[in-house]
């Protein structure tokens, strides 16, 4: 036994990359600590946090109010201290866009928003607008490439544009034509607003429904900073369609905008670090404790979204206070902080470091988790996982530590397919990690990948591995320890 414990505290595990060498060395009471963190304790916590009880957990309701007194609770039981002056809570005011009410108006005819046509209301300005025939034209494709222009002898400068949203066959697929780029292009060409035309028009608008239905938020003190970044744009459906290209008289389109304003909260529990000077400096780690709500009859428990994320928190605050609480505490400090806001658009984090309560030029790192209970298409049958996002980005000690510390305590298979600069998906950008990469703060985002009841009803507690989450939540641990309690902080990449 005693030879087995000289073994295991003097093993000493290195990664070396680009004759750099980070070194880590496996340590007794991080092993101790992190053994707490527990698949059995982890279950225990999501079949609440996770439960109907919670309604969703959907940003300024009554579900993410319930949701934040539980993690409050839960901290206050752990004994780790409140980590925004004296308080658990960070609260801030959203807006909530209602989803409008809007009816097209052709020859007379009425035609009605998610139905014969649908838009996005959040990614432009839309207004009651009357529209004359003569303010029409069709330019089909609306792209330009070598075989294919069809803006050529067409004005289209403050007219309304009528585009086929698919491609036709000259276009090269990996020329990605997308609605978006088709929209930016007739913007720049000046044109009023566009109408896109979808031949496979009920099967998108089935994909988007929820989102559709759903409201959007925004930070309301970005509310006056924020408009949209297009010209107003619809998708419509044939019957739409032909009435566009036949009407005799005018086109109407009136709006009828709701906004609500709302108060949600970033929950905050800190442990200060135990040495004199490194303590100012800090660790971040996050998960967003709110989902997407209700809809109707159906509750979206969001079990793995983020409800694995939520309750590793919990675990890890549990960890590290355990730590301090015996007198080996990591020498800086760690933030524990369950955001809210994340499914409207990463208004909890955005908030936080718009107003960090510990300066972000002191912030080491931000390690967030979101997602990390189930199993991807790409790895069926194995549970023994992990991708890794955004290490490398901002720091390469960060991800070499990163690699180091796996290799010395979990031997997770690290897989870093959607840190790639040209990933379709664009996860990077889509936690709340990227609002603290965005102000050059060294992030990782922990994910085990998009299952089929994502952003589901289905998405529920008993579809969860826990093992797996036990050891995604035990790797955030190792990873923050060694970080918090490494003599030099890491450095950040040239930009």
């Amino acid at each position: 036994m005693m030879r087995l414990t000289v073994i295991f505290t003097l093993l000493l595990l290195t990664s070396c990359v680009s004759n750099k060498l980070i070194t880590v060395e496996k340590d007794t009471n991080a092993v101790n600590y992190a053994n707490t963190i527990t698949a059995k304790e982890l279950k225990g916590h999501l079949y609440v946090f996770a439960s109907d009880k919670f309604l969703g957990r959907e940003t300024g309701k009554e579900g993410q109010q319930i949701a934040e007194k539980y993690l409050v609770d839960e901290f206050k039981e752990i004994g780790i201290e409140p980590g925004n002056n004296g308080s658990y809570l960070q609260s801030f005011e959203v807006v909530e866009h209602l989803r409008p009410v809007a009816t097209i108006y052709v020859n007379g005819r009425e035609y009605f928003n998610r139905k014969q046509f649908y838009f996005f209301s959040s990614l432009a300005d839309f207004e009651d607008t009357t529209i004359q025939l003569k303010d029409v034209v069709d330019v089909s494709y609306g792209i330009e490439n070598k075989e294919l222009n069809n803006y050529k002898d067409i004005i289209v400068k403050d007219k309304i544009v009528l585009i086929n949203v698919n491609n036709p066959e000259e276009v090269a697929p990996e020329e990605n034509w997308n609605w978006r780029r088709k929209l930016a292009l007739a913007q720049e060409k000046g044109a009023q607003s566009v109408f896109f035309i979808d031949e496979y028009y009920d099967q998108r608008l089935e994909v988007v429904s929820h989102y559709l239905e759903s409201s959007t938020m925004n930070l309301l003190e970005d509310e006056d900073k924020e408009k949209g970044q297009y010209i107003p744009f619809y998708f419509v459906n044939d019957v739409l369609k032909k009435e566009l290209l036949e009407a005799e008289t005018d086109i109407k389109i009136d709006f009828n905008f709701r906004d609500v304003v709302l108060e949600t909260t970033n929950v905050l529990a800190y442990v200060e670090g135990s040495d004199s000077v490194l303590k100012d400096e800090v660790i971040v780690i996050t998960a967003h404790y709110d989902h997407i709500g209700v809809e109707g009859q159906d509750i979206y428990n969001g079990a793995d979204d983020d409800g694995t994320g939520s309750v590793a928190l919990l675990e890890l605050a549990e960890a590290f206070q355990l730590a301090k609480k015996n007198g080996n505490g990591p020498k800086r400090s760690i933030l524990i902080m369950p955001v809210s806001g994340e499914e409207k658009g990463l208004l909890g984090s955005k908030y936080y470091t718009n107003h960090p309560v510990y300066p972000l030029e002191n912030t080491v790192a931000n390690l967030n988790i979101d997602m990390i209970g189930r199993i991807d298409s790409t790895h069926l049958g194995d549970t023994n996982y992990l991708y890794l996002i955004g290490s490398d980005r901002i720091s390469n000690d960060l991800h070499l530590i990163s690699e180091a510390v796996n290799k010395a305590y979990m031997k997770l298979d690290l897989d870093y397919t959607y840190n790639k600069e040209d990933d379709p998906n664009k996860f990077y950008y889509r936690s709340d990690h990227y609002n603290f990469a965005k102000n050059r703060v060294p992030v990782i985002f922990y994910f085990s990948g998009v299952h089929e009841d994502y952003h589901k009803v289905t998405d529920t507690v008993d579809k969860i591995i826990f093992e797996k989450v036990e050891k995604a939540a035990r790797l955030v641990f190792y990873t923050a320890w060694e970080l918090a309690n490494r003599e030099e902080r890491i450095k950040k990449n040239a930009k």
